[in-house]
This record gives structure tokens, C-alpha cells and sequence, in this order.
């Protein structure tokens, strides 16, 4: 069991100084120092130092790691350009093999920068055993937790990947792994991929893109005569559970359906930012009632550069600097771990008793007075911009110390550069050969 010594502490919700946090994978004690006792307590310093939650990526794309780098013709003129000429091509060509390793380094990187739960949305040619291949990895090797789900599609063989999904669920319904029934896009998905979707749910929470860009929405509305949220409705498939990717481009009328079903809204800015599609109107999914939380997909390892982006780029959207508060991205940032922990039944987030011991520790000496009244402010403008932790602590295990990984991956790394080599070739030698229908 470790003591976590002379700690200070926020969790979004409380800030405490001069504390001992005991743990082993959960958080068995937390009392002032004055009353602290070495009962056999491995015990870590943290004076100067703060301890807060480990992150949880709310939408990722593990499947896109070895896309760094690679030189391929990319000329796109629009988002579905940017698909068919990247995404859908990649994605086209990994193997079991691939989704392994690429999950493994996705992983790794974005647990060094403090994540250690991670909603993941994959797509691979090789469906079946996807999933567990990405568990291997993350859970059962990183020691992370994950959410799972394969981005069913008519691009696929639907039925494979329907019934990826459904084992993947049935089979994980743990504290560290669970799965949520993926779907791509309204775009991808016909209606009758849709009726069999619905027909196999069970209660099943969806994983699907929703208005990421404008292209969704006029698709569904030539094709169907309605928009995105309001196709996913009439199949059934919204309830408390689902998450829905992006909604860049929906309306009130969609807004008003997400709040009745109680679903969730996964932002991804930066990545909208990086793609050109817009930027979601956040503030008012938040004063709807809205759950929002917050994902990367994919595009950066770090959940502080997409708290950052929210911030700035809300009060550009609403044309003042207090259109969008701290507030307001507090709630996101609770958000994203409640809906975590709706899914796995964890509790993830908050430093207290009984609490998960999912915890990330950082350098923190502040030049100006703190109070639990302005800590969030310190945490937003002092350590989210260089965030860079010394240590991350998943399920009780260290994985990163003194900003090393515990284990040496130096291999991993020799490794995956031979199999992102082994993509970029096979891409580059079969990719404009590859036709899609949309």
C-alpha cells in the first residue's frame, strides 16, 4: 500500500493542503497530516506537488497512431475527401496485427500525458477480435481502462462488425473494460444496417459520429428527409448510455432530442479546428442540460490542450470573453468522468475514500495566493499549459515516474516503427486501388 505524504489535492470538486492520501487500487484513507502514521506505507513526498484525477479521453481513435508522419497524395477539397483520401484508407488496411500495436503506442503516449481511461472509436479491415486485440493492449498490458466499440459501417461486412460489438460487450462488463455498440456516421450507415442495429441494441449505449461536418447533415436530409439525431431517433437507438461524436452541425430541434433521450455529447475541438468543419456550440448544449464531455479524437494525446481549445475558442464562437466560464469547462471536464463512470461503474475523478486510485501528480508551486475559491484558475492558466506529470497512477499501479515510464518500452518503440513502415508501404502500394461508394 502506498501513502501519498504532505499531498495537496483537486479533484474539480474539492482542494485540500497538508494531507496523506493512502491507497492501493482504490483510495482506502485520506486524513490530515497531523494525524498520519507509517503503518508499512510505501511512502511518496508530494510536497510541492499537486495530485488530481487521471484524465479519461471522452472519443479517441487508437487506430490512427501510425497515421503520423505518412506521406501519401492528400489534396482534399472537403471532409469526405479527407475520409476517403486518409481515414478510410488507413483504416482499410490494418490488420490484427496493426490495431495492436498502433493501440498500444496510442495508449502509451496518451497515458504519459496523464489519460488513463480512454473512450476509444475504432475501424480496421480485420474486424473480428479488433477489440480484444485493443484491450490486450491498453487494459491488459498498459494497465489502463477502456471503453470499446467498432465503427460499424456499410463500408464493412456489417454483420461482422455488428457481431464484434456484441461480444466485445457481453463478454466486458468490468471496472477497467466495457464496450459501447459503434456505428461510423448516419453518412455510411444505411437504413438497413440501421434496423439491424437496432434489432441486436439490448440496451446498449451507440458510439456513432453525428454533424461532425456539414456533410452529414445534408446527406441524411437528401437520402432520409430528416436530420442526423433525428434518424438515430426513429431507430431507437438513443438512451442514457449513448455518445454522441462531434454535433458540430446540429440543431435545436436535435439539441431538444439528445436532452429527452439523455444522451451524451462527445466534443472534439481541436481535431474540428484541424479539419475545418466549425466549432459546436457548446454553451448552449451546457444551458440545455446537456451532458458534454470531452474527447481528442485522436489528434493529440493530451485532454489539457482540448480543456485549453474549449476555452478560448468558446468565447470566439460567442464573441466575448465571458461567454464561455471556467465554470463551464469544469462541468465538461466532471462530465466526461461521470459518464465514465456510468459505463464502467467506477468512480473515477474524485479523490476521496473509496474512490478509484487513478491519479496523476504534477509540479506545483504557484507565484501568487491559492484558495480552494481560485485553484481551478491556477490548474487552467499554470498547469494545463505545459502539463506534463511525474507521475500517473492507474488502478493503484505507478506506470509513470519521475516522467519515465516504469516499464522500459524502448522495444515498443523499435517495433512500431517497423509496423507503421509496414503500413505506409502497403498503402502506398495498393491505397489508389481502394474505392469507396460514398
Amino acid at each position: 500500500m502506498y501513502a501519498l505524504i504532505n499531498a495537496r489535492f483537486y479533484d474539480y470538486k474539492n482542494y485540500r493542503e497538508n494531507v496523506s492520501i493512502i491507497f492501493d487500487d482504490h483510495i482506502r484513507f485520506i486524513k490530515p497530516m497531523s494525524e498520519y502514521k507509517n503503518d508499512g506505507y510505501i511512502e511518496i513526498d508530494c510536497t510541492g506537488k499537486l495530485v488530481m484525477p487521471g484524465f479519461v479521453s471522452g472519443h479517441t481513435h487508437l487506430y490512427s497512431t501510425f497515421a503520423r508522419g505518412m506521406m501519401i497524395e492528400f489534396n482534399p477539397k472537403d471532409f469526405l475527401d479527407i475520409l476517403k483520401q486518409l481515414w478510410w484508407k488507413m483504416d482499410h488496411f490494418l490488420d490484427l496485427d496493426l490495431v495492436y500495436h498502433s493501440a498500444f503506442m496510442g495508449a502509451l503516449e496518451q497515458m504519459s500525458s496523464g489519460t488513463t481511461t480512454l473512450i476509444d472509436h475504432h475501424a480496421s479491415g480485420t474486424i473480428s477480435g479488433s477489440l480484444n486485440c485493443i484491450k490486450k493492449a491498453v487494459v491488459d498490458e498498459l494497465k489502463l481502462r477502456a471503453i470499446l466499440a467498432f465503427e460499424t459501417s456499410d463500408r464493412f461486412n456489417v454483420s461482422s462488425a455488428i457481431e464484434e460489438n456484441l461480444e466485445f460487450i457481453e463478454h466486458n462488463q468490468r471496472k477497467n473494460a466495457n464496450g459501447l455498440f459503434g456505428m461510423h456516421a448516419s453518412l455510411s450507415l444505411s437504413d438497413e444496417t440501421m434496423t439491424k442495429i437496432s434489432a441486436k441494441l439490448k440496451g446498449a449505449g451507440i458510439h456513432v459520429h453525428v454533424a461532425e461536418s456539414l456533410l452529414d447533415e445534408e446527406d441524411c436530409r437528401n437520402k432520409y428527409g430528416m436530420r442526423v439525431v433525428e434518424r438515430l431517433e426513429s431507430f431507437n437507438l438513443l438512451n442514457e448510455k449513448s455518445l454522441l461524436v462531434h454535433c458540430t452541425h446540429i440543431d435545436e430541434t436535435e439539441m431538444d432530442i439528445i436532452k429527452k433521450h439523455g444522451s451524451t455529447i462527445a466534443i472534439n475541438i481541436t481535431s474540428n479546428l484541424n479539419n475545418a468543419v466549425g466549432i459546436a456550440q457548446i454553451k448552449k448544449f451546457l444551458d440545455k442540460g446537456i451532458r458534454v464531455i470531452s474527447g481528442n479524437d485522436g489528434l493529440l494525446p493530451s485532454q489539457p490542450i482540448e480543456y485549453l481549445n474549449i476555452y478560448y475558442l468558446s468565447h470566439l464562437l460567442g464573441k466575448s470573453p465571458t461567454s464561455f466560464s471556467l465554470d463551464d469547462l469544469k462541468t465538461i471536464i466532471n462530465n466526461t468522468y461521470d459518464y465514465a463512470n456510468k459505463i464502467l461503474t467506477t468512480n473515477l475523478g474524485s479523490i476521496k475514500e473509496d474512490a478509484e486510485a487513478d491519479l496523476v501528480i504534477v509540479d506545483f508551486n504557484p507565484y501568487t495566493p491559492i484558495t480552494k475559491e481560485n485553484i481551478f484558475s491556477h490548474v487552467f492558466f499554470g498547469v494545463f499549459p505545459s502539463f506534463k506529470p511525474e507521475k500517473v497512477i492507474a488502478g493503484g499501479k505507478i506506470l509513470i515516474e519521475n516522467y519515465k515510464t516504469k516499464e522500459n518500452y524502448q522495444e515498443r518503440f523499435s517495433l512500431a516503427k517497423e509496423k507503421a513502415d509496414r503500413l505506409w508501404k502497403i498503402i502506398g502500394k495498393e491505397g489508389k486501388n481502394v474505392r469507396f461508394k460514398y
